[in-house]
């Protein structure tokens, strides 16, 4: 007679790593600080409370990550300003629960008392979130006319401008195919250069790539052609996909335009998001930038299949261009903006 085996003394299944480290990476593994004179400073991201900020510092602390240009609701900035000085600057938005339960002007009239209060407070630079979903939802669009007394006022207090515009190429061949809905690639950067035209001298930074790391001929002429502009390399699994995928040029790409790029990680706070999940960016993105590492990257990227998960390609910069990106080129633009981050300046 043959033993039959007790399903119930099976061992049971292994938990399924989690999504932002599916590699099993030890991200409190030392590793040493950007090779970089001054401090390193993230120019995009998003510290959305105060009570995440522990875990947010603990994580950059251990990895080099000194100050930051935050997306911080206004209700919680002068928490953070108190508790973290000197480490936080804000970048001014509007109150982003309310874009589709007010009317319209309600809105826009709540965002203009939060850029006076936000300027209060320090900041010097406005985002405006113009993807593709954004416009839709609220109908205005960046060069509507009940944006330009934004304008105004950013040129009169000698602001600077952040846009997000755009989204990934993966999102236009799925989410975005309703072109008269959502508008065509196409049309939103038409939309963008109307409104930097009528602005030249308005210090502009292109969020994600200009939202077209898939397209580095459309940045290098943007670049080109408004000298106003910089861009930002943030959103890490957008910018490990894309930058990857395309490896060569995209080095070449940001040698040739080492003066013209800001260093940011996008990264984005919560309640459930504490050392590994924020180290996993900070940690992708290093290896990104500064190594010439080829492999599996522990974050899982859901704009892909499963089986079509894409390698993970490091660009292996130069230590000049390093530099650069996260540090000089930073501390040049906020400068031209009145914005310092002098205390941590021998660091």
């Amino acid at each position: 007679m043959t033993a039959t085996a007790d399903p119930s003394l099976a061992p049971p299944p292994a938990p399924k790593p989690p999504d932002h480290n599916r590699t099993g990476i030890d991200f409190r593994r030392p590793m040493p600080r950007p090779k970089v004179r001054g401090i390193v400073i993230d120019f995009h991201c998003h510290l959305l409370a105060a009570r995440h900020a522990k875990d947010w510092f603990e994580a950059a602390d251990h990895y080099g990550i000194d100050c930051f240009l935050t997306m911080t609701p206004l209700e919680e900035a002068v928490h953070l300003q108190r508790d973290w000085p000197g480490r936080v600057n804000f970048i001014v938005v509007p109150k982003w629960q309310d874009i589709t339960s007010t009317t319209l002007s309600a809105w826009l009239d709540d965002w203009r008392r939060r850029l006076d209060m936000f300027y209060n407070l320090g900041s010097r630079m406005v985002k405006f979130h113009m993807a593709p979903s954004t416009i839709q939802r609220r109908n205005l669009k960046l060069d509507a006319p009940e944006l330009e007394p934004f304008f105004q006022s950013i040129v009169e207090r000698k602001m600077a401008v952040m846009t997000h515009v755009g989204d990934p190429d993966t999102w236009y061949a799925g989410k975005y195919t309703d072109t008269a809905k959502y508008g065509t690639r196409e049309e939103h950067y038409a939309m963008w250069e109307r409104v930097m035209q009528r602005h030249p001298d308005v210090p502009w930074v292109g969020a994600h790539m200009g939202g077209n790391p898939e397209n580095l001929e459309r940045l290098q002429s943007l670049l080109e052609r408004y000298p106003s502009l910089s861009l930002d390399c943030s959103a890490t699994r957008w910018m490990q996909r894309e930058l990857s995928a395309r490896r060569d040029e995209a080095r070449d790409f940001f040698i040739c335009n080492a003066d013209r790029i800001m260093w940011g990680s996008d990264q984005v706070s919560g309640d459930d998001r504490h050392f590994d999940f924020l180290a996993s960016r900070w940690w992708v993105q290093r290896k990104l930038m500064e190594s010439a590492f080829i492999g599996r990257s522990p974050i899982f990227d859901p704009d892909l299949p499963e089986e079509g998960q894409t390698s993970l390609r490091g660009l292996a910069l130069p230590d000049e261009v390093l530099q650069k990106l996260y540090h000089d080129n930073a501390v040049r633009f906020l400068n031209r903006i009145g914005v310092r981050f002098d205390h941590l300046a021998q660091r």
